[in-house]
């Protein structure tokens, strides 16, 4: 049977990096959110499922920095001239025989074990975690939103106390949807980046946990086929 080398592809400049050894393992996460009405926790969301693999680099026999490698992988977090948006982090597949996996790699840590008598490190272990990126109909069903949440697609024009209004009957309660939804700048909202994402519509008398800007753009933003 043919060896298959895992692969690590930066999905908006097309690069791709074959990892030098297998892992021997990799580790799948989910972790849910709650807020606590009383002494009952209520579901508020699912994070966005993160996925962890530890990598081994060696370059001893070449005689060569492995960090020449390793700097590869690092770049793979930063935006590209091929990226959507000039500050979002490019999306990369990560593949291994019949398993892939979609996401943001969200930190990478780098352990040195071995070097030359120059100094240079010959040997690497990297623990690299990727961040899910769904699109927005999937975003929708593992938060369960479309059981909990009522919804609003933001489009060209929409203002936010309209949306208060139309939604929950009060012009002034947008402050509710912006804090629920991490809206740091409501005067000028939408945004080019805003329209087409979900607003989740706090239910009536809900006091909303807020969520990061970031959240609320990886969670709904949908992503060009």
């Amino acid at each position: 049977m043919t060896l298959r080398k895992a692969i690590i592809q930066n999905l908006d400049s097309r690069e791709q990096i074959e990892v030098m050894y297998n892992p021997v393992e990799y580790t799948s996460s989910t972790q849910l959110v709650t807020s606590r009405v009383g002494s009952t926790l209520q579901f508020q969301r699912m994070e966005s499922p993160s996925f962890s693999v530890n990598l081994f680099f060696d370059t001893y026999e070449q005689g060569t920095d492995v960090r020449n490698l390793t700097r590869r992988l690092v770049a793979f977090q930063e935006p590209t001239v091929g990226s959507k948006e000039p500050r979002e982090p490019p999306t990369c597949l990560f593949s291994w025989g019949g398993f892939q996996y979609t996401g943001v790699i969200r930190k990478i840590d780098q352990r040195f074990t071995m070097f030359l008598p120059s100094g240079a490190p010959v040997r690497a272990e990297l623990s690299v975690t990727f961040e899910q990126v769904l699109t927005p109909r999937q975003a929708i069903e593992n938060a369960g939103l479309d059981n909990c949440r009522k919804l609003h697609i933001v489009s060209q024009g929409d203002r936010l106390d309209l949306i208060a209004f139309r939604e929950l009957g009060d012009a002034s309660a947008w402050p509710r949807i912006a804090s629920l939804n991490g809206i740091v700048d409501p005067l000028n909202f939408p945004s080019q980046a805003q329209i087409g994402t979900a607003l989740i519509i706090p239910d009536q008398g809900e006091s909303p946990e807020p969520r990061s800007a970031s959240q609320a753009g990886r969670l709904d933003r949908p992503r060009a086929s």
